[in-house]
């Protein structure tokens, strides 16, 4: 896949189920494919997705969101 994404489903997890989770994304994503969440995820060290960016969304004054965005490298 070009793009995964998942929001309010990975906080259900702990971290174990987390990495899995993300180690099973990665294997979806093309090389440069992007996962999009609203969850940080600790990145291990021999994934290949990395951290791009992060962006706050702000729905109205009581509500605001993160958007973290990691990318599949190419190796």
């Amino acid at each position: 896949f070009d793009l995964v994404i998942a929001t309010n489903v990975l906080v259900y997890y702990d971290q174990l189920d987390q990495s899995l989770a993300f180690a099973a994304i990665e294997a979806m994503l093309r090389p440069g494919g992007f996962f999009l969440t609203n969850n940080a995820v600790v990145e291990l060290p021999v994934s290949k997705l990395r951290s791009v960016g992060v962006l706050k969304v702000q729905h109205s004054a009581e509500k605001i969101d993160h958007v973290f965005w990691y990318r599949r490298n190419a190796q």
